[in-house]
């Protein structure tokens, strides 16, 4: 069992904010270990292997509310397949400007709407909500930026800006896909396989050779988008939440 204390999270929520990771030799005996943090937590977030049904139940039983199943999903880089006939139309129109600035990044950032991630297990937890998770997602990809761990990229279809991806570096080959989105003003047109599509061939001419994601069972379109682009899952976790004030 691995605990965070996500301090970062308390401007986000109004809440001390504990993450934990359990592993898969994990016995439901480690459960009691938590009593004390119910106390010092007001909102516990809890990561369990797939299969670990035994440790699901254990912390339904103390409390804790099921919010999603995780997919870890990765792409190899170096082994594209051809973008597909029906979206090649709109890619090869698609560019991508690199947000280098702080006034570009404030820019991009007014353009997420607050319902842009309405699956997002934030959204949906009835004790957070749409607002919060909002402000969590601009205050995540502001730090990001001012950490210069991310990078972070805006897809422009001729003039418009379409969509945008928030990045952060694993190493010199590997990058993890944080935040990828279509703005609200450019869904439902057909670009969002279309922008996935190009980012790869703008990745793998960058140098990567990995990528890697996470998505919600919450966000369905999004699964079946990465797995359209050529991203497998290769873990599963199940999200749970106890809320204890």
């Amino acid at each position: 069992m691995k605990k965070i204390d996500a301090y970062w999270e308390k401007r986000n929520f109004d809440k001390k904010v504990l993450e934990i990771e359990l592993d898969a030799n994990d016995s439901t005996d480690c459960l009691a270990e938590l009593q004390n943090d119910y106390a010092d937590y007001e909102y516990i977030v809890t990561k369990v292997p797939k299969r670990r049904m035994d440790l699901v139940h254990g912390l339904e039983e103390a409390g804790f509310r099921f919010m999603e199943t995780q997919m870890e999903m990765t792409m190899n880089l170096t082994k594209l397949s051809k973008p597909s006939r029906f979206t090649k139309a709109i890619s090869d129109h698609i560019q991508f400007q690199t947000v280098e600035t702080i006034e570009r990044l404030e820019e991009m950032l007014s353009r997420i709407d607050e319902d842009l991630f309405v699956t997002d297990r934030v959204s949906l937890d009835p004790e957070l909500g749409i607002g919060l998770a909002h402000k969590r997602y601009v205050n995540w990809i502001r730090d990001g930026f001012l950490s210069g761990d991310a990078l972070i990229i805006e897809a422009i279809l001729k003039t418009k800006k379409i969509g945008f991806f928030y990045f952060t570096k694993r190493n010199d080959k590997a990058i993890h896909a944080v935040l990828v989105s279509v703005y609200n003003n450019s869904r439902r047109r057909g670009v969002g396989l279309s922008f996935l599509e190009e980012i790869r061939s703008w990745l793998a001419e960058a140098g990567y050779t990995k990528a890697v994601t996470r998505v919600s069972s919450n966000n369905i379109e999004a699964l079946r988008a990465n797995l359209f682009v050529g991203f497998e899952i290769k873990e599963i976790y199940y999200i749970l939440r106890k809320v204890t004030n």
